[in-house]
């Protein structure tokens, strides 16, 4: 048979019906009062300003939106999580959209000089290990104690790794001088060098410029664009009011003993694996990942505290940085004590104000 070449003019005729077919879907099921796939994208479309090129692009990514939202009803009626789901930013892109454009956290595992590779000095894990950390807090929240700046918004950078850094420096400035200073992450960005761009970065490696640069710009005067740019800290003088000393990071080896000791002391960046569905549409409640959740870290966020629900559960308080539309206003509970807690306890990062 030979081979059945398209057209522009049957690309339009076949998109045409499609757009009628799907007209006859909704007066149907309109009729029946139960929203159609495109009401219920309109809506979404609507509450969260998108917009796309033409009529084309806008059933393609109806057809997305439509899975993902499959699968966040069927997550929310089966009703056999300690969390819910919810429709959000993020649900009109394909799961390879989404790890493309929204993930971006590397660990550098060599080649780092052995002062720059130093273990996290205020960390003993094999007393972490023993349970001799009796004087640890049973829960613990940096924003009650106004050391976390407002949730921010990566954007379609995968900048997870600038963010994490500045955040944890964020906290420890605050804890250490009284002053909380919302600060630059594009600066980081664009400043950090070598392979931390866009498309991924370590943490390690952010928290080395920030302590290099004798103190980060504030944020508003070295705005976050969700683009990587040319370095400009060479034009303005450091903000002294933000440095930091030599940071530090730790394999933790799933130790959530040693993470707790370190976040009872001052916000820490860590690296989690978000890759599932049930991560990027989380809304609320405890989030427990899979059985394998925690073998690919792709993603960097920062715990700000730990705590534990009304029925006994435990949880670490994660900050990311998908704005306030993710999550329970921008933050996640994760499963604490459990093992299924997507590798937060995997690697630890952290600045100092050690010379």
């Amino acid at each position: 048979m030979a081979p059945v070449h398209s057209s522009p003019r049957l690309n339009g005729a076949l998109l045409a019906l499609a757009l009628v077919a799907a007209a006859v879907v909704a007066d149907v099921a309109a009729a029946r009062g139960v929203p159609t796939v495109a009401a219920r994208h309109e809506r979404w479309m609507s509450e969260f300003a998108r917009a796309y090129a033409d009529a084309e692009e806008k059933l393609r990514r109806q057809e997305v939106f439509a899975a993902n939202a499959r699968h966040v009803d069927a997550v929310n009626r089966a009703g056999d999580r300690t969390y819910t789901l919810g429709l959000n930013q993020f649900s009109d892109l394909t799961d390879d959209e989404f790890l493309e454009t929204h993930l971006g956290y590397r660990h550098q595992h060599g080649g780092l000089r052995p002062a720059d590779d130093a273990p996290a000095a205020a960390v003993n894990m094999s007393k972490a290990a023993a349970g001799h950390f009796q004087d640890t807090p049973d829960s613990m929240d940096w924003r009650a104690q106004g050391a976390v700046t407002q949730v921010k918004n990566q954007l379609s950078c995968g900048s997870c790794w600038a963010f994490a850094a500045v955040a944890a420096t964020e906290g420890l400035v605050k804890i250490a001088t009284g002053d909380l200073i919302s600060m630059s992450e594009q600066q980081v960005l664009d400043c950090t060098g070598g392979a931390n761009t866009c498309n991924a970065g370590d943490i390690n490696a952010a928290l080395r410029y920030v302590a290099a640069s004798g103190g980060l710009q504030p944020e508003a005067a070295y705005a976050y664009s969700g683009e990587q740019g040319a370095c400009r800290s060479g034009g303005v003088m450091p903000n002294s009011a933000a440095s930091v000393g030599v940071p530090r990071w730790a394999a933790l080896y799933g130790d959530e003993g040693a993470l707790q000791e370190l976040a009872a002391s001052q916000p820490v960046a860590v690296g989690v694996e978000a890759t599932d569905p049930d991560f990027r549409h989380y809304m609320s409640g405890v989030y427990f990942g899979s059985s394998s959740c925690g073998q690919r870290l792709n993603h960097a966020v920062t715990v700000v505290g730990y705590g534990a629900d009304g029925s006994g559960q435990e949880y670490w308080v994660v900050k990311n940085q998908w704005g306030t539309g993710w999550g329970e206003e921008g933050y996640m509970r994760l499963a604490r004590g459990n093992g299924a807690n997507c590798g937060v306890a995997t690697y630890a990062y952290y600045p100092t104000m050690d010379s």
